[in-house]
């Protein structure tokens, strides 16, 4: 092998073994200096603002719920009566009265529950929103796990074109290559270069993105993103549909308005009852030396002619409610089992392609560049051609990073879609 080539040979060997080692993993670094994909789930669940302003709804709405099932405040009367010209020391009575409202038997009741279905309403929004904040953040991650492992590989093609850069001249200056092969490595060296631009970009905005999810100051880093080996998906499709019935906080949600519209009928059916009121009042007439006690009773009367049409329309809107609410479920659950089938399949689909690409593409990829090693080093090919075979591997791997990526994400998906962290993982 001519001398000029070594240095590219063993670069270029370098480079397939790592390529090798990276088709099926993460980069390997210490583990100082990767992430923890778990470790982050775990600061955004305590420091999301998102997450903490859905926690602050249903704390707020929890305290509704004492309040809703607590009478009204008393009203204290004090009166002075019978004052001649607006003198109040010469009145002729003084009164002083304490008058409670007592709702009809179940009605607080019902409206406790009424509060108790939107503090339900309020905690279910609350995981709601946990589910989207994890699921942008797994994106977010995949994300700049492509792009990292991206970076690697194309700082590697860097290293070696400029290595066989410095060779070709070399070669041109003895007569033994043209020209041509150094504008061509030229050009690959600016399609790099453009590439990797574009790539730190790219890495900036992803972890951009985790920092605003995390709600880290701006002044702090991020290392890098590390994905397992193993490729996992064993689930079927009847455990996820039911794991999302059971789990999925935005069917509980709509659930729930089934039961709050039966809890509003319940209680639009109590205003035909009427609401007591009972006072108890102190008299005092300086004038006449009467001082004694009075006792005094009422009732509200919904059933007049004039107020019983309010009521009725209270009763028709609580079954319209109903109506409404089973419909809004029933959009709900087709809407997130069709998504969960898509994500699902698609699942399926992208762990195939993963397979094919370490079972045949990426080793029958490998062969063909020791073929053209090999060819090589017995002057059967030239170094262009040579280099052709190891771009077709990079370019592969690539493929293989961006399917990788892509597998992931559609995990993550399926995951917020059931309500479930890690859906991947269940076993038969």
């Amino acid at each position: 092998m001519n001398t000029f080539f070594k240095p590219i040979f063993f670069i270029l060997l370098f480079s397939f073994a790592m390529i090798s080692r990276s088709q099926q993993d993460s980069l390997v670094l210490p583990e100082s200096q990767t992430l923890d994909l778990q470790f982050l789930i775990v600061e955004a669940l305590q420091n999301n603002p998102e997450i903490q302003s859905a926690q602050l709804e249903w704390d707020m709405m929890k305290t509704k719920i004492p309040q809703a099932q607590t009478l009204t405040a008393p009203e204290l009367q004090y009166m002075r009566e019978e004052m001649p010209g607006f003198n109040i020391r010469d009145a002729m009575y003084s009164r002083f009265e304490l008058m409670q409202m007592f709702h009809y038997p179940g009605k607080l009741k019902t409206m406790g529950e009424l509060a108790r279905i939107e503090s339900e309403h309020a905690h279910h929004d609350h995981l709601e929103k946990i589910n989207e904040v994890v699921a942008k953040l797994k994106m977010a991650y995949f994300d700049l796990w492509y792009v990292q492992q991206a970076m690697v590989l194309n700082r590697e093609n860097i290293r070696l074109m400029n290595q066989f850069l410095q060779s070709a001249q070399t070669k041109f200056s003895t007569g033994e290559t043209a020209m041509q092969d150094i504008f061509k490595v030229k050009v690959e060296l600016a399609m790099l270069d453009n590439e990797l631009v574009e790539l730190r970009q790219k890495e900036l905005s992803a972890k951009a993105m985790l920092m605003s999810i995390l709600n880290r100051n701006e002044k702090d880093t991020m290392n890098y993103a590390f994905i397992p080996e193993e490729i996992i998906f064993s689930p079927t499709l009847e455990e996820v549909l039911n794991l999302a019935i059971q789990l999925r906080p935005m069917l509980k949600h709509d659930s729930l308005g089934v039961h709050e519209g039966n809890a509003m009928l319940s209680m639009a059916k109590l205003e035909y009852y009427p609401d007591f009121k009972v006072g108890l009042r102190y008299d005092n007439s300086p004038m006449t030396g009467f001082n004694g006690w009075s006792v005094s009773a009422g009732i509200t009367l919904p059933f007049a002619l004039w107020t019983k049409g309010k009521v009725d329309a209270q009763v028709e809107e609580a079954n319209i409610f109903i109506d409404k609410a089973n419909s809004q479920l029933t959009s709900t659950r087709n809407m997130i089992f069709s998504n969960i089938k898509s994500l699902y399949y698609k699942a399926q689909v992208y762990k195939q392609q993963l397979n094919t690409y370490q079972t045949i593409i990426l080793p029958q990829a490998r062969q063909s560049l020791d073929a053209s090693l090999t060819a090589y080093q017995n002057g059967k090919t030239d170094f262009l051609m040579l280099l052709d075979s190891y771009r077709s591997l990079v370019d592969l791997t690539k493929m293989y990073f961006m399917l990788r990526m892509n597998f992931e994400q559609t995990n993550a998906e399926l995951d917020k879609e059931v309500g479930y962290q890690n859906v991947a993982a269940i076993k038969n």
